[in-house]
């Protein structure tokens, strides 16, 4: 490790660690302002993870003391969403699986009609008090999912709209209040100086608020009964299945998935195959400041609730990167691929190791259980950059383009949050076998 990581770890680690300080900076701003406690929730109406969100959000409002704010936002600009396309399809698959695991609903089929869309923006632009907001935001977004195209007229003279003209100017505005508040995409409450991002961090949301108010309320969400997912094979698979995990060493959450991901594939038995890429930095894709440090922050309390060292980083971006994934390739044929995964990634995430330096990566290659001559022999082949640029195009084939993402059959998934739902797919799987 050198000097410079090592203090750049520390300066990193300290930062991360100063959730109760902004806890407590924003309670004192309320007090001092006289202000009672509110949730700001941003909605984006052809978001499916924002419909999932918004039914949330009710809820919340009537489980707790506080006020909730709504705000109609924009989908993301370009410099936060890479693979607009991609995303879409992925979060109306997604929040179809969120629905029958937890018990919100979701009836899209496919993304919204852009005519439709427009009229519905129309009628959520009249300005109307939060609650109200919501309510309406919930009737005309299920109308639009439902593509019920007579009921979003009814709602529409029910409850006024503006003109379609107003509609950008409106969503542009709103947009950038949200990011100088600090985000960049919907389906996100910001309560207390954190964001939660939809029915993935309620938890934690809900965690502040019981503290906070002193109400011990009951989550507002709740998985469904086993038997309301029957089991199902998974399409295409015939004898073991094999789980494909693919993973970065520059994402934290690909480092919060690794040991989770061997104990399912030891658990459910199925074969394991490790496929690295690039960072999406390197593959062209731009990381803004405040998706870095909104990453950086749910990451550390991620790992946090799961007691998985995290904060002392050193970012492997670069030379670091590519020693990994050469030593990588020879690690996976070698069947040491998870080892030297969890070990690189821990060194880069919780012991600031600089994967740059051949003292640092030796002591990551060895504890792997690899020999240090035949890693330090890897990082003359290039061999890794066409092995990991297949990795990437076979992701973009999945229909998905960041990590950690899993493929079993058919099914397809991404973040390790999407882990419990993985393993009951499996669980389905077998049952019906």
């Amino acid at each position: 490790m050198t000097l410079v990581s090592r203090l750049k770890g520390v300066a990193i680690d300290a930062f991360l660690g100063t959730d109760g300080l902004r806890h407590a900076a924003a309670e004192l701003r309320r007090k001092v302002t006289g202000k009672g406690r509110a949730i700001d929730f941003y909605f984006d109406l052809a978001d499916p993870w924002s419909y999932l969100a918004a039914q949330a959000a009710q809820r919340l409002a009537v489980a707790y003391p506080v006020d909730l704010r709504f705000h109609f936002v924009s989908p993301p600009a370009s410099d936060v969403d890479p693979a607009p396309a991609l995303r879409l399809k992925h979060a109306l698959r997604d929040a179809a699986e969120l629905a029958q695991f937890y018990d919100v609903d979701f009836p899209g089929k496919k993304e919204l009609d852009p005519g439709a869309l427009r009229r519905g923006g129309q009628v959520l632009i009249r300005p109307r008090p939060d609650a109200e907001q919501l309510a309406v935001a919930l009737e005309v977004a299920t109308a639009l999912w439902s593509r019920d195209d007579k009921t979003l007229t009814s709602l529409m003279g029910k409850y006024g709209n503006e003109a379609s003209g107003s509609l950008p100017p409106h969503l542009a505005s709103a947009y950038s209040e949200l990011r100088k508040a600090g985000h960049y995409q919907g389906a996100m409450f910001h309560y207390g100086g954190d964001w939660y991002w939809g029915v993935d961090r309620l938890g934690y949301l809900e965690a502040r608020l019981r503290e906070d108010t002193g109400v011990a309320a009951a989550p507002v969400l709740s998985p469904r009964p086993e038997s309301a997912r029957p089991p199902e094979k998974l399409a295409g698979v015939t004898g073991r299945p094999v789980l494909e995990f693919w993973f970065s060493f520059r994402s934290p959450y690909s480092y919060l998935s690794i040991a989770r991901t061997r104990e399912l594939a030891q658990a459910h038995d199925v074969e394991l195959r490790v496929r690295p890429i690039l960072p999406m930095v390197a593959r062209g894709h731009a990381l803004p400041r405040d998706k870095r440090f909104y990453i950086a922050r749910d990451a550390h309390r991620e790992a946090e609730r799961m007691g998985v060292p995290f904060g002392n980083v050193c970012d492997p971006l670069g030379k670091g990167v590519e020693h990994a994934l050469a030593i990588a390739k020879l690690a996976i044929e070698r069947g040491k691929g998870l080892d030297f995964l969890e070990s690189a990634a821990r060194g880069s995430w919780a012991e600031a190791k600089d994967l740059t330096s051949y003292v640092d990566l030796r002591e990551i290659v060895e504890r792997a259980g690899l020999a240090w001559d035949d890693a330090r022999a890897a990082l003359g082949d290039d061999g890794w950059r066409v092995w990991a640029q297949d990795n990437a195009a076979d992701l973009d084939g999945a229909g998905l383009w960041g990590v950690p993402s899993w493929r079993v059959g058919d099914y397809v998934t991404w973040g390790q949050d999407r882990l419990p739902m993985l393993a009951d797919r499996l669980r389905r799987h077998f049952a019906a076998t």
